[in-house]
This record gives C-alpha cells, sequence and structure tokens, in this order.
C-alpha cells in the first residue's frame, strides 16, 4: 500500500497534479456538467424545489449517476430548509426492510407493523412541513427494488398538503429500471421529471478530460489531441470508461518518463 502511495504521488508531482484527476470514485468535485447533466439536474431541482413529488434519472453502467445524485445530495444536505437522505443500493429482502431504512436513515423510531411504521413517517413529514422543512429522499440504483418496493414509494407519493408534496423523491438507476417502471405505470404517471444521462460526444469527451485535470491542478493540456481521439474511440464516451482509460494511460506515460500522453499510450492502456 505504501508503495502504491508513493507512486502515486510521484505521478502527480510529475504531471503538475495536487489529486488524482481520475478515480472511479463518484468524488462531487470531479462531476463534469455537460448539457445533459445540466438539463437532468434542473429538471430534477425543479421537481425537489417546488415540491413536484417524485423524478426518475436513468442512465447506463459507468453514465455518471450516482456522481450527479451525490452532487444533489451535498447541494441539499447543506441547505438548512431542507431534510435529505440518501439511500444506497436497495438490494432488501422485503419493502419492510426498505420502509425501516428510510425511517431509519431519518433517526424515527421503528414500529412492528408496516401500517404504524408509514403512520410514524406520514406524522414526521408532517411536522417538518408545519416547520417549513423540505424532506428529500434520493434512492441510488433503484433498479435494485423488487416487487412492493414501488409500491411503498408510490404510497409515500402520497403524502402531501393541499398544495405540496411532503416529500420529494429521486429515483436514479440503470436503464432497466425503466423497463421495471413502464411495469409500475401508477408510480410512473407519478413522476414530475424523467432525464437520461447518455454518452458524452467526443467534444465533451475532451472536456471532461480538461475539467478533471483543472480540478487535479494543473491547468496546461496533458494529452495530446490524438490521444482525446483514441480515448473517445475506445471508450465511446462512456465516462467511467473514459476515467479509467485515462488514468491508465498517465501510469504508462509515468513509467516511460513522457511529458504528454500520446495516442500510443492510450492505446497500450486498453491492451495491457
Amino acid at each position: 500500500m505504501a508503495k502504491s502511495s508513493a507512486a502515486m504521488n510521484g505521478t502527480l508531482r510529475q504531471y503538475g497534479l495536487l489529486d488524482a484527476p481520475f478515480s472511479i470514485s463518484p468524488d462531487p468535485r470531479f462531476l463534469y456538467l455537460s448539457r445533459q447533466h445540466h438539463l437532468a439536474l434542473s429538471k430534477i431541482r425543479y421537481v425537489i424545489d417546488n415540491r413536484q413529488g417524485l423524478a426518475v434519472l436513468y442512465g447506463d453502467v459507468g453514465h455518471g449517476k450516482s456522481t450527479l445524485l451525490r452532487r444533489i445530495y451535498d447541494i441539499y444536505k447543506e441547505d438548512s430548509d431542507f431534510e435529505t437522505i440518501l439511500i444506497t443500493n436497495p438490494d432488501l429482502p422485503s419493502e419492510m426492510q426498505l420502509l425501516k431504512r428510510i425511517t431509519d436513515s431519518f433517526g424515527l423510531d421503528r414500529k412492528r407493523s408496516k401500517l404504524d411504521q408509514m403512520i410514524e413517517l406520514e406524522s414526521y413529514l408532517v411536522t417538518q412541513y408545519a416547520q417549513g422543512k423540505n424532506v428529500l429522499m434520493l434512492i441510488d440504483e433503484a433498479q435494485m427494488m423488487v416487487g412492493g418496493m414501488f409500491e411503498l414509494v408510490r404510497q409515500i407519493t402520497n403524502f402531501e398538503s393541499h398544495s405540496a408534496k411532503l416529500i420529494q423523491i429521486v429515483l436514479s438507476g440503470q436503464n432497466n429500471l425503466r423497463n421495471k417502471l413502464k411495469l409500475k405505470k401508477p408510480l410512473l404517471s407519478r413522476a414530475a421529471a424523467v432525464a437520461t444521462i447518455d454518452p458524452f460526444t467526443h467534444d465533451e469527451t475532451q472536456e471532461m478530460i480538461e475539467f478533471r485535470l483543472t480540478v487535479a491542478g494543473r491547468k496546461e493540456p496533458l494529452f495530446e489531441p490524438e490521444a482525446i481521439d483514441e480515448v473517445y474511440e475506445v471508450t465511446k464516451g462512456v465516462p467511467r470508461e473514459v476515467v479509467k482509460t485515462c488514468m491508465d494511460a498517465i501510469t504508462i506515460a509515468t513509467i516511460n518518463n513522457l511529458k504528454m500522453i500520446p495516442k500510443e499510450a492510450v492505446q497500450r492502456a486498453r491492451t495491457e
């Protein structure tokens, strides 16, 4: 571990970086907001800020859904007008277990029955609303939900005043969530906004790479233009693959003591 850390520090110093620019961890600092990300973020924030109830975010594996959702979480977690929770990986055995995960996250007492637990949740939401608070629940990897969990979410969306929803919910999941929700029309029909994140274009791929390098402390280009072309060619603009490819290419360039990342380093990164 110490050797690995020393090697990383050496790489950072060699290229004038203060932090690792290409990590697959969903760090919101490194979230490059393309036009489609801005659109998705705007749609979801409109639903949340205007108490519209439910928003859905789709995106395939590696497209940046979790990072975007964590950006939303960070925005509202720091806002004293909101009570915000993030539920990750809801691969639970039953809707009662999901309900308890939700109420535990809000710090509520556990009850023996689903009915009593729902009453406890509704009472909490009513109290928060009376105090001028907006309650937000984000569920990541929502495609893991099954059966009655979707009905539970629909029931929770029923908690409302005469003019506003008492809780705002964002479901974020891979594209098979779309297929699941098509079979849950009573829930899908309540979605005030639906957004999809697709792979980047070539220009967005370049902008993402440059953005991450800037956040990490480097102001000058690091990848040669042909290297950017190659990154896009081999990754098809999928953000996670772009990140992995760039990190491997930097490692290869470091080993060979290169000042810039050439196309050949990217090619080797995807074959070794």
